[in-house]
């Protein structure tokens, strides 16, 4: 046989077995891809509510059903997908499909744990209100569809929430008393969607309209009288523990960060953050003092000085702030002059990105956080997205309104607005929309979501907005302090036992927190569970990205190439980035 002939045959048969190689991974590749299809559509199913949100309005016109029944059927379909995602051979996915199936794998397994132990049926009436002032809140702020499918669709949800409210009533045993008590004030902001909301656009579909008030009647009459069990019945029985307890915190912590970091090396280095957070607020505001106090002078030394020209600094700061009916106004504004400050630094590329409205929190939902961003679905295109504020609630008294606009005052309110807005959630979530994978959009990793948000209010100090004004450096600081509590809070209340005084004490004292916020954090705290941890977690992680990033790029290191790398790829845990954006260099 000649050389050239050899030769030949050699490289056929490379060629073949090379064909053959991608033949295999394509075909490990497409099988991943019918099974995401298929365990998607069944979750949407599953969580027709949360199915809307998303985008997938197949849905639209089913309410979540918590049947015991369901419940199990969908324990068993998350069991038989887990095992069907061991017959994937890994090595043969391509890059992409790699880092989603490790997704996807946590997602089942935090879903597992969610249905077989932590039973939030059972223990959340705030759950129940989620769901249904979702459903129909959804359905009427989302141009998706014509007024008249939408309004179909919000008729036939209108029709379940009695079997809805039924299943509560039976479902629920003894929740803790401070799930109990929110559910009770939003569930009042539940009834005032149906009845004042919802009645506005009931002239958008005639044909509907007396279908519509006839069963927005009976879902009134059955809400309430779910109001009067919950007040009633419910209260007096909620002797439940809000705390998860040890074990079960470390197992739902480790499916939220998607990270082995255990809590206690998570409360190590947030008290270490603590400190060195509390020294640099300590020399920003030691000039600023001097300025404000010429002629005051103080004899406390160490932690007590910290403390003492801190407090006086941010006391001043905190009296620069709207008037209680300013609130929106100013938020409104202050988006403005952030895109427009985004676009004049060049520091990420806006095209094409999604309307911003900013509005009050609906009623149903307020009570938990102060403030959201409410984005379109990544199945939902060129939708609005919504920065919702909660208003200061009318029956507070002038204490409390005067200590919450002082939390918020000017400055923080631009701080807020960057995290929660611009560059922060608002502009992440676009562009984690625009990645071909559903799973890292619907599935996102909240410590990387939030890392990047708390990213983003450094990257606006750094760059200069409100002209470098320590004011306004020394609040994102502040901001950032809160975040690191946020985390001791989060494991001390549920994996500890905290109480109530020591949470409101270390705030205010170490965070340097309004009492008002404090409060809130300590009811937010107790409702919610691994989430507080992540903002702590994560801006470490991004940090730590953007570190080496630097170091392998040296010199040639731009701002707004290392946002745009960043934002690129969905919404993955950030040592998948990491993997991903250093090896590209």
């Amino acid at each position: 046989m000649s050389k050239g002939i050899k030769g030949l045959l050699m490289l056929s048969c490379l060629l073949l077995l090379t064909l053959s190689t991608c033949v295999r991974k394509g075909a490990e590749d497409q099988k991943f891809k019918v099974l995401v299809d298929e365990f998607l559509d069944g979750y949407f199913k599953a969580h027709p509510v949360w199915a809307t949100y998303n985008g997938e309005h197949k849905y639209d016109g089913l309410l979540d059903d918590y049947s015991q029944e369901a419940i199990q059927a969908e324990r068993n379909r998350l069991k038989s997908f887990l095992e069907r995602m061991g017959t994937i051979d890994t090595t043969k996915l391509n890059d992409t499909n790699q880092v989603d199936f490790k997704i996807l794998e946590n997602e089942i397994h935090s879903q597992l744990l969610r249905y077989e132990e932590l039973k939030p049926w059972e223990k959340s009436p705030v759950m129940y209100n989620h769901v249904i002032g979702g459903s129909i809140n959804s359905l009427i702020i989302r141009d998706f569809a014509p007024w008249g499918e939408r309004l179909r669709n919000v008729l036939s949800r209108l029709r379940q929430i009695p079997r809805l409210l039924e299943q509560a009533k039976a479902n629920l045993g003894s929740p803790a008393e401070i799930n109990t008590e929110t559910a009770i004030r939003q569930s009042k902001g539940t009834i005032n969607l149906i009845k004042n909301e919802l009645s506005k656009v009931l002239d958008k579909s005639l044909g509907l309209k007396d279908s519509l008030i006839a069963e927005s009647e009976k879902a009134i009459a059955v809400l309430e009288d779910y109001q009067d069990f919950l007040e009633n019945d419910l209260l007096p029985r909620s002797k439940g523990d809000f705390r998860l307890g040890k074990e079960l915190y470390e197992k739902k912590l480790r499916y939220t960060l998607q990270s082995d970091l255990p809590s206690d090396e998570i409360v190590r280095r947030a008290e270490q953050e603590v400190k060195r957070v509390r020294k640099r607020m300590f020399d920003i505001a030691l000039p600023l003092h001097d300025k404000l106090f010429p002629t005051r002078k103080h004899k406390e030394i160490g932690e007590n000085l910290e403390n003492v020209v801190i407090e006086e600094v941010l006391d001043e700061i905190a009296k620069d702030h709207c008037k209680k009916d300013e609130l929106l106004a100013v938020c409104r504004q202050i988006m403005k002059d952030l895109e427009d400050f985004v676009k004049e630094k060049d520091l990420l590329d806006l095209t094409g990105i999604n309307p911003l409205e900013v509005e009050w929190e609906p009623e149903f939902s307020r009570g938990i956080a102060i403030a959201g961003l409410d984005a379109p679905g990544p199945l939902d295109k060129d939708q609005k997205a919504f920065y919702r504020v909660s208003p200061i609630p009318d029956d507070w008294s002038k204490e409390q309104v005067e200590s919450y606009l002082r939390e918020y005052n000017n400055y923080m309110l631009v701080d807020l607005s960057v995290h929660e807005a611009m560059p922060g959630h608002y502009v992440q979530l676009f562009y984690a929309n625009q990645f071909p994978s559903l799973t890292r959009a619907i599935f996102g990793n909240g410590a990387f979501i939030e890392g990047w948000a708390i990213y983003s209010e450094r990257m606006m100090v750094n760059a200069g907005f409100m002209d470098f004004d320590p004011r306004y450096e020394l609040q994102q600081l502040k901001m950032y302090l809160r975040a690191v509590i946020n985390s001791i809070l989060d494991a001390k209340i549920h994996a500890g036992d905290m109480t109530r005084e020591e949470a409101i004490k270390l705030m205010t004292e170490e965070g340097f927190q309004e009492s008002s916020e404090a409060e809130g954090k300590w009811v937010r705290a107790c409702l919610t569970s691994t989430q507080l941890s992540t903002y702590f977690v994560g801006i470490q992680e991004v940090l730590d990205l953007e570190k080496d990033y630097k170091e392998r790029v040296g010199e040639r290191f731009s701002q707004k190439e290392f946002n745009q790398k960043l934002l690129s790829y969905g919404s993955p845990p950030a040592r998948f980035l990491r993997e991903i954006i250093l090896e590209k260099e």
